[in-house]
Parts: structure tokens; sequence; C-alpha cells
């Protein structure tokens, strides 16, 4: 018979290839070596019926699974019950020999699969013409014609079952049924292979045969020689190690009496216990039933296992505990156990059950906060709106001076920062600010860090610089003082960010290689190319973009080492742009093409639009690689799109939504409008540029650093006017008492040529931190809004801005 590599997918095989490969099965059907070397014996056909290895399966073994499949497709070909089943003698009389619904099934049956002998043959006759005697077909051109179609008929029925990816339960049956076969002379050889469906995958030899010696199994060592024989142990590393088929291992497994099992897997726990494996033990100390005891074990020895990356078989074991079997405490460790691993490996909704699962034996208003700070977490992405309303019952449960409330605190403001609810945003940060003023001792400086951090990017993205980098600052220090060099360096890369967005490339250079080098100390190099770009974009500001193209191309060749595709892309972007202002024309159009190509190749859709954008708004670009911009404007036109339509779930934004956007943040810049709507950076850089030349949006700023605000003139006045009226009777009512409990020498309503209503509090000396945020807190509260004390008088057009000026002791 021809041999035939086999083809992957679920139907690899035409109609006709899988005909002609069927009649070549059938015609070898009683040689199991020419069967195992069918393509069919290699699919998916006979992969669940290869039960005492399918991994490395004999070519006997083979042979037999596709001998069993086409038996059992024949067999189906009978239109009913046959009296006479496959296996047993047909007499001559049986009336479904001459019924042509049989015609087909009797074909294949006596042709094949058990074929009629010589000395049953007609006289003079050869095997067709027993059979059309038999049958009573009418002439030999029928009897081939419905060998042909019986052939087709088999190979649709197997088609099928490629399609459906499913197997037979009852086919698979019978080969465990067949595998079995040299157990019904040897009980005791299947007494022991009973003691070994103890264990799912490999085990211990030596523990095998520790486990049939208590069970006082006669001449165990025999018994595995003889179960290896026959396959249905396979033996590995010189013997050590034995293996069990799941699919006989299940079967024998049901087979056992329960308290059998429950002693087996008793002893097998001690034994992965005493032998310091702690997973194997616990889980047969679930099967044993003794929950606690295997609760305990994984709970213990958890972070052993998550730092050997056995995550997927720790949550297997938490999730087979039943709940009623274990005190509460228990329950409630594993269930949050549980929910962070599934929560970390990003299965949301089963982490969602394990939470609710604990929160349902919990009575501590605390252990409640903390699992509805889990519960909020995991609804940030999903439903933010069902986060912000656990965030709040966590809070409302927690104690005031509980430190679990900054944490808290943090977290909703960072989900209100991604909603650009600044105010509120800013209120919670402050709240955490007042709590960590008045427990200085009981805050981590992690805990200190993260709140910093998020204060940092509030007023980066209000563009209150002062504030940012003061908060980016802090964050550092925490960062550096708690010996944390990677979230140190990401620390520096934040500090670089807000540089950059204020104008100041020098200093957001130097940060940026501060980060560079921490990366490069760790060897972290995906991290090192990312910033590398933030350097080059920094000195393509700064004016100088020969030193910025030799930057990405430092970053280019790590991401082409690294096989970074979206940092490569970024990277092929900037250096098309920055050659093409250095008149490196060729250059440019060698990265816009490469960079263009790989971000099709790698499906970043919206880099490509970015790409696209580029080369219309550079000349140098537009007539290179027309070839492959053609190319994908037919795809978008294929799928019914036009060019400009193809990224259509970005569609730009209108004016008064950019407008909106700049009036609700103060400002905006071209990565707030991409972040805000989704459109590629040419696009936002083309939008922000029409409206300040249109004279609704007013630049400040130059380069990369530019930002936007509404071109209002009025607007500060008004909202000036309004906030000095609120401070004059803030002042008016709490202004001496805050001077003697804050010890403050003076307390008023500054000048402010901007006409900027604000506050300066001089104290009599610098305050300690303490001091200082009660104070911010107490002002807040007193005037109803967000308040910023700043050491310094920086003023904004947006709304009210708090200054402390320090005073010399003397004033």
């Amino acid at each position: 018979m021809n041999v035939h590599s086999p083809n992957p997918g679920p139907a690899p095989w035409s109609e006709a290839e899988l005909t002609r490969l069927v009649n070549d099965a059938l015609r070898s059907y009683h040689s199991l070596l020419a069967l195992a070397r069918s393509p069919l014996a290699h699919s998916a056909l006979v992969a669940p019926l290869l039960v005492l290895d399918d991994l490395s399966p004999t070519a006997q073994e083979r042979g037999q699974a596709l001998r069993l499949t086409l038996a059992a497709t024949v067999d189906q070909l009978a239109p009913g019950r046959m009296r006479f089943p496959l296996g047993v003698y047909r007499p001559p009389d049986d009336p479904t020999w001459r019924e042509p619904r049989y015609w087909r099934y009797n074909i294949l049956r006596h042709c094949y699969v058990e074929p009629l002998r010589p000395e049953e043959y007609v006289d003079g006759g050869r095997l067709a013409e027993t059979l059309l005697a038999l049958t009573g077909i009418p002439s030999v051109d029928t009897f081939f014609d419905e060998r042909s179609r019986a052939m087709r008929e088999v190979a649709q029925r197997l088609r099928r079952r490629l399609l459906a990816a499913e197997p037979d339960p009852e086919l698979q049956q019978i080969a465990v049924d067949a595998a079995c076969l040299p157990l019904n002379d040897r009980p005791d050889a299947a007494e022991l292979l009973g003691i070994a469906a103890t264990f799912n995958g490999v085990f211990p030899r030596a523990l095998l045969l520790q486990m049939a010696a208590a069970e006082r199994l006669a001449e165990p060592v025999e018994l595995l020689d003889y179960l290896t024989a026959h396959r249905l142990l396979l033996a590995g590393e010189r013997g050590r190690n034995l293996w069990l088929s799941p699919v006989l291992q299940d079967r024998l497994y049901r087979r056992q009496p329960r308290d059998r099992l429950s002693l087996r897997h008793a002893r097998a726990a001690s034994h992965f216990l005493t032998n310091g494996e702690p997973l194997p033990a616990a889980q047969h100390f679930l099967h044993a039933r003794q929950w606690t005891m295997a609760a305990t074990l994984l709970l213990d020895a958890a972070q052993e296992l998550i730092d050997e990356m056995q995550v997927d078989d720790l949550c297997h074991a938490l999730a087979a505990f039943p709940p009623d079997p274990l005190p509460p405490d228990v329950w409630r460790d594993t269930r949050l156990l549980l929910g962070d691993l599934l929560a970390e490996t990003g299965r949301r909704h089963d982490a969602l059950v394990a939470l609710d699962q604990a929160l349902e034996v919990v009575t501590e208003p605390a252990d409640q906060a903390r699992i509805f700070r889990r519960m909020g977490k995991l609804h940030e992405a999903g439903d933010p709106q069902q986060a912000l309303e656990e965030y709040r019952q966590a809070i409302e449960l927690l104690r005031g001076d509980d430190p679990e409330r900054i944490r808290l605190l943090k977290d909703r403001a960072l989900l209100r920062l991604a909603r650009r609810e600044w105010t509120e945003a800013e209120a919670d940060l402050s709240a955490a600010l007042v709590h960590i003023a008045q427990q200085p001792a009981e805050v981590s400086a992690d805990i200190r860090a993260e709140v910093y951090d998020a204060l940092a990017l509030l007023y980066r993205h209000k563009r209150q610089f002062a504030q940012a980098i003061r908060y980016a600052r802090m964050a550092l220090a925490q960062r550096e003082e708690a010996g944390d060099l990677l979230r140190a360096a990401r620390a520096l890369n934040n500090l670089g960010l807000i540089y950059d967005d204020m104008g100041d490339p020098q200093h957001a250079v130097a940060a940026y290689r501060a980060a560079v080098d921490a990366y490069e100390k760790l060897g972290n190099q995906e991290l090192m190319a990312g910033t590398l770009l933030n350097i080059g974009a920094a000195q393509h500001q700064d004016g100088q973009p020969a030193a910025a193209a030799g930057t990405y191309r430092q970053s280019l060749a790590l991401c082409q080492e690294l096989d970074l595709p979206r940092i490569e892309v970024r990277a092929r972007f900037s250096l098309a742009e920055v050659c093409a202002a250095l008149g490196e024309t060729d250059d440019a159009r060698g990265h816009w093409q490469a960079g263009y190509q790989r971000s099709l190749e790698a499906g970043l859709d919206e880099e490509a639009e970015g790409f696209r954008e580029l080369q219309a708004d550079l000349p140098a670009l537009r007539d290179v690689a027309s070839d492959t911009a053609a190319s994908a404007a037919s795809a978008a036109n294929d799928d019914g799109q036009d060019d400009t339509g193809q990224f259509a779930r970005h569609a730009a934004p209108d004016d008064q939504e950019i407008l909106d956007l700049a009036r609700d943040q103060g400002a905006i810049t071209t990565r707030a409008l991409m972040t805000a709507t989704g459109v590629s950076k040419a696009t936002a850089t083309r939008r922000l540029a029409a409206l300040a030349e249109a004279g609704r949006l007013a630049r400040h700023g130059a380069g990369r650093g530019a930002y936007y605000v509404v071109a209002d003139p009025n607007a500060a006045h008004t909202v000036a006017a309004h906030a000095a009226a609120d401070l004059r009777r803030l002042l008016a009512e709490h202004g001496p008492r805050l001077a003697s409990r804050y010890q403050l020498s003076a307390l008023g309503l500054a000048e402010s040529p901007a006409a900027i209503a604000a506050i300066v509090a001089r104290f009599d000396r610098e305050p300690d931190l303490a001091r200082f945020f009660a104070l911010e807190a107490e002002l807040a509260e007193l005037a109803g809004r967000t308040v910023d004390l700043t050491p310094e008088a920086a003023h904004t057009a947006r709304g009210i801005l708090w200054v402390w000026q320090a005073a010399d002791v003397q004033a």
C-alpha cells in the first residue's frame, strides 16, 4: 500500500483522497504492520484508541487501533442490528444476506474484514461469484459499483468524525477492553495495576512495590514484569519510574473499593511528604479526604510552588476542595489564594467566583474589605463602575487608621485617573497622603512610593509639572531607599516622561539614561530598548536629530536581537521621521518600508495606520513602497472598506470632543489625545495644529513637549473671581484658628498678576511632612475642593492653586 505523510488539521484529506486511503487500508486489513504505515494510523481518527501509550505507540498498537476503527465503521453500514455480528459465524441462511439494504455492508465485511474462506466459495467460483450467489446481486458490474459506493460511504463517515474532532467513547471502551485482555489470566497482576491506578502521571517504582507489600500482594516484582511486558505499565529511567496511561488509569480507578483508595492515597501522601514534595502529598491527602492536612500543606508551600512555576497544578489542587469539610478560616485562605492565582493568570471570572466563596465565610470587616479590594481590581478592566462600588464598600469597612485604606484610595484614584476623573482622583490621593502623614511608622516604603507615583501621574496629566516632578522624585527616593532597582528604574523613566511633557528634554534625557543604566544592571534588555526610544524622542525634541538617530538605532538593534516587534516598529517609525529631517532620504524610506511591513506582519494595525499617515505628511516618503501600500489598500477594499475607513474603530474625534478634553484636563497633548480617542500620532498632531490655527486652542511649549489649552481669555478671570470670593470667606471664618494650630506666621489671600486666586501660607519654620499634609487636608475639607500645597509660588490658569511660601524664621 502507498505511504503518505499525515497532514495537519481535523480533516486533512479531500473525500477522494480519503476514499483511496480507506481502500488501501481495507485491502491491508489483516496486516497490522501494513496498517500501521497508513496515514490513517497517524491521524486523529486513531489517537483516542491508542490507550496504552498515545505518544510512542508500537506499530502493532497503531495498526490495531486503525483496524478497530475500520471494523467499527464498516459495522455502521448495516441498516439494523445484526443477529450475527462481527466475530460471530454467519450462516448462509441469514436473511440479511439477500436484502439490498445490506449489500454494501455484506461486501466490505466479507471481502475485507471477515473474508469468506476458500472452502466456503461456490463450486468453481471465486470470492466475487460466491458473494453474488449469497447476496443476490444481479451482476458483477453491480457488485463492483456497490463496493465503490461502500468505500465512499466509509470515507464520508470517517471524514465526519475527523471534522467533529470528538472521540467515540464506545470505540475507546472496546480498545480498553482489548488492551486489558492479558489481565483475564492474571487477577493478581490486575490487582497490582489497580494499586498503580492510585497515581496520575509518572510515579516511583519503589513506591508501587512498597504499597503492594503493604497489601501483602505475592511476588509483586514478577507481576510488575508481566505488566511492563504487556505495556500495561511503561517503565523509564532504567526502570526507576513507571507510567500508566490516563485512559486505563481512569477505568481501573473507578473500579477500586473506596476504602482501599483512601488508604492507598494516604500511604502515597506520607511518602511524598517524607520526601519533601508538598504538591503530590497534598493531592493524595485530598483524595484520601484528609482535607485540612491537604489545605495546610498547599497554603504553606504556595510561594515555593509559585517560584517553581507550578501555578496551574496549584490552582487545580485548590479548586478541588469542597467547602464543608474545611474550617472557615482555612476555606477562606484557600479561596483567597486561588482567587489571587487565577487573577494573575488572566482567569478573571473564575477568580471572582473564588473571592465570592471567601466572602461568604468572612465576618471581620477588615477581611471583607480586603476581599472587596481584590474584587475591585478584577472589575477595573471589564466593569469600572462596579470596581468603584467595591472600592467604596471596602473603604467603608476599614477603620480610619487601617493602613490598608491607603492602598484602597490609591487603587481607586488610579481607576479614576484612567476615567479622567481628575478631581475625584486628587481627593483620593490627598486622603491617602493624610493617612501616610498620620501613620509614618506603619506605612511601608512600597505603599508610599505607589501613592507618590499615582500623584506624579495625576499632575502630569493636569500639566502641573512642579507637583508632578516633586512626587516622582519622592517615589524614586522611596524605591532607592528600599533597594528596589527595577521599580527605581521605572520611577526614573516616569520622571523622564514628565520632563518630556513639560518641554525640558535635557532633564528628560538624564532621567532616561539613569533608567537605562539600571535596566542594564538588571539585564532587562526589553525595557532598555523602550527607554532608548524615549531618549531618542527627547534628543529629537532638543534639536539633536543626529544624536536621536543614533539612539533609535541602538534600540532597533536590541529589538531585532530579542524579537520585539512592537518596539521595533516604533523605532523604525522614529528613524523614518528623523532621517527625513536629516535629509537622509534613502535611510528614511528604508526604515519606513521595513517598519510598515513589520507592522502588517505582526498585526499592529494602529502602527500601520501611523506609517501611512507619516507617508502622507512627509514628501520624502510619498512615492516609497507603493506596491506594499497598494496591497494593504486592496486588502482593506476586499473587506468592504475604503482606505480611510480601514480603522473605523478609531474614528477621528470631532473638534468639540477635542475641546472638551482640553477643557476637562486643563490642557491636552498629542499623546493625551491619542490615549483618549485611539487615533494615531499623526492624526492627533494634525487635529491639534488645525484647532490652534483656527484660534480655538492656544499652543504652549515647543516640539514634542508642546501642549494646547482652550483659547478663551475670559475663562481664567471668571474662575478666579469665584475662587477668590470663596477664599475670602474661608479665611475670614477659619484663618486665625488655622494659623494658630499649624504655627503659621501668615495666612492670607495672595496678590497675583495673573488674576489667579491663591492662598499663601507662611510657616514659622519649614514644616515636617505630617504638619504639611494635615494643613493641606484640612484646607481641602474646608474649601470643598482638592488642595495642592507646593513649595513654590507657581500659578496656573486652571482654578485654585494653593501655594506654600516658606519664610525665614525671622520673617
